[in-house]
């Protein structure tokens, strides 16, 4: 039976509904066995998150949109919802291979097309992860459009393009424990290379499902599984490849936001360097703007983020080169890095917001995995947002264009735990979310979203310290962490000024009551010796209270204050 073309509206609302309900039922398995480029244990969910905007965007369109206006729209949504390393080469694969579709490639083409459009986002690729599969899904591909593969033994029909791509990417998947140190050693294949199979497997069911007149977008299709062993497997033991191998030669393979030179890009073994933060944005510009030549964008921002970080991957384009990430006005582009020096990241945010605009910039710290409750808090401080991210935090910065409360919702639906605590102003809350909420697609429901209302800079500071007291105590049940730390944060007393003015704001602000925490956040243009002279002086007012100081990374001679009343458990303990 003849197979759809995958422009094909059906095919395409069939495939991204189903991919998604595919790697939500795999992304914790897919999780457990991420041990590269970082062992973070989250490819498999920001795998599932990306499809699952994509989804959600195809589901949106007007019945009549055809299949190319489809691919679009979830390339476009998969681009601006991508997270991680593994997410951000899935929506460049995925753009690749809409670009190739929409022009009339075949489907063999269409996937050779966006296995080379994924691999050149990726500034030091890898061999044996994601786009090692891709590659290896597009040679299959081609080759049985050439007639050149057949089904399993004694079976008559030649495989289709997609069914093949299915075998390649597989074969793949299972060669990945021999090419990297940190496969090999930890006996798994690599996660991004199990994910894009699914993927794979699930735009097979799909083409199946319209050529039998199955409707696929309702769910009717079958659950698509991973049918691969992806721990247990050989080990130290495993063979290196061979010289020549393509899982070996540098001009082959690549990885899931992976690096060769671990020496000088970071993560060795799949470790993650102790001050490594991650830091996403996306970059829109006028699709007119004549100053770089095609695809020229994406090249110089890629250039300028591997100057100050690793695991480099830089996905989108537009109207100017074809890649039609944008729309007919605006091209855009999805900028991540893991980086040791935020500060010089940011650098390079700050100056491509000259040249375009800046948005959906999200900060989290690798080595700090959430707990039963994920935070996620927003700051225009930029020192301060590496400081909360160290505290776990995932830091929606405002760096150019203000970030929204869609912003904070997808950060806080990637960040990797049941239950997220939202800190940030009133204007930008999201509407609460409660527990049990069913996810668009998949299996699993959506995080229990909470909300604190966290006026400024020094609410974060001091609801991050109280989220961490809470979890801590094991008195506390989870359901009564929000109110504990909206306690703290309703109650702080709060101030601020000049540098030179406020020794006397912060000893008004201690009268009156025991004093649990001040917190002092200066500006960088506030010497040294003026920091430490108001924290000396604010600790002998305060009667011995812990002092916080926190630089805001903002230029100016403001110093924000919180002061923190010791509960009356506390005060009588003192006394």
């Amino acid at each position: 039976m003849q197979q759809p073309e995958l422009l094909d509206a059906a095919v395409v609302r069939a495939w991204v509904s189903t991919a998604a309900r595919a790697l939500a039922e795999a992304r914790a398995e897919i999780d457990r066995v991420n041990v590269f480029p970082v062992a973070d244990g989250d490819t498999g969910t920001n795998m599932y998150l990306t499809i699952r905007d994509a989804a959600a965007a195809v589901r949106a369109a007007p019945a009549d949109a055809g299949g190319a206006r489809l691919l679009r729209l979830a390339a476009r949504a998969a681009l601006l919802g991508a997270r991680g390393n593994s997410g951000v080469i899935l929506s460049e694969w995925l753009r690749g291979l809409t670009v190739a579709a929409t022009r009339g490639d075949s489907l063999a083409i269409a996937l050779d097309t966006a296995a080379r459009t994924a691999r050149r986002a990726v500034a030091h690729p890898a061999p044996g992860t994601i786009l090692t599969a891709a590659e290896s899904a597009a040679a299959a591909a081609r080759h049985a459009e050439a007639g050149g593969m057949v089904g399993p033994a004694g079976a008559a029909a030649r495989l289709s393009s997609t069914d093949a791509a299915c075998r390649g990417a597989r074969e793949a998947a299972l060669r990945s424990v021999g090419a990297l140190e940190p496969l090999r050693a930890a006996g798994v294949l690599d996660a991004g290379a199990c994910g894009l199979v699914l993927v794979l497997l699930s735009l097979a069911a799909a083409q199946r499902a319209a050529a039998e007149g199955v409707s696929g977008a309702s769910g009717s299709i079958g659950p698509v599984l991973l049918d691969i062993d992806l721990r247990g497997h050989v080990g130290h033991d495993a063979p290196a490849p061979a010289a020549g191998d393509d899982a070996s030669s540098p001009d082959q393979g690549a990885a899931s936001g992976g690096v060769r030179d671990a020496g000088r890009h970071g993560h060795e073994h799949g470790g993650v360097a102790t001050d490594d933060v991650e830091l996403m944005f996306v970059l829109e510009r006028s699709a007119s703007a004549a100053d770089f030549s095609p695809g020229a964008v994406a090249d110089a921002l890629r250039a300028d983020l591997d100057d100050v970080g690793s695991s480099v991957v830089v996905v989108g384009g537009g109207a100017e080169d074809g890649a039609g990430a944008g729309d007919a006005d605006r091209s855009l582009w999805q900028a991540h890095v893991h980086t040791a020096d935020l500060d010089a990241a940011l650098g390079v945010a700050r100056r491509w917001a000259s040249r375009g605009a800046v948005s959906r910039v999200s900060v989290r710290h690798l080595a700090v995995p959430p707990d039963r409750w994920a935070v996620v808090v927003t700051t225009a401080a930029p020192a301060l947002a590496a400081e909360l991210a160290r505290g776990g935090a995932v830091v929606v910065l405002d760096l150019d264009v203000p970030p929204t409360a869609a912003d904070l919702v997808a950060a806080a639906v990637g960040a990797g735990a049941p239950r997220v605590l939202v800190l940030a102003p009133e204007a930008l809350q999201p509407d609460p979310v409660g527990p049990g909420a069913e996810a668009a697609d998949g299996p699993e429901a959506a995080p229990e979203i909470v909300r604190v209302v966290a006026p400024g800079d020094v609410h974060l500071v001091a609801g991050m310290s109280a989220l961490a007291a809470t979890l801590d105590d094991p008195r506390e049940e989870d359901a009564g962490v929000p109110d504990a730390v909206g306690a703290v944060v309703d109650g702080l007393r709060v101030g601020g000024g000049p540098a030179v003015t406020v020794g006397a704001v912060v000893k008004r602000l201690v009268a009156g009551s025991p004093t649990a925490i001040v917190t002092l956040l200066p500006d960088d243009d506030v010497p040294d010796a003026t920091v430490e002279v108001l924290a000396s002086r604010a600790a002998a007012v305060s009667g011995g209270a812990d002092v916080v100081v926190m630089r805001t990374g903002r230029p100016g001679d403001h110093v924000a204050i919180g002061v923190e009343p010791l509960d009356a458990d506390a005060a009588e303990g003192r006394a």
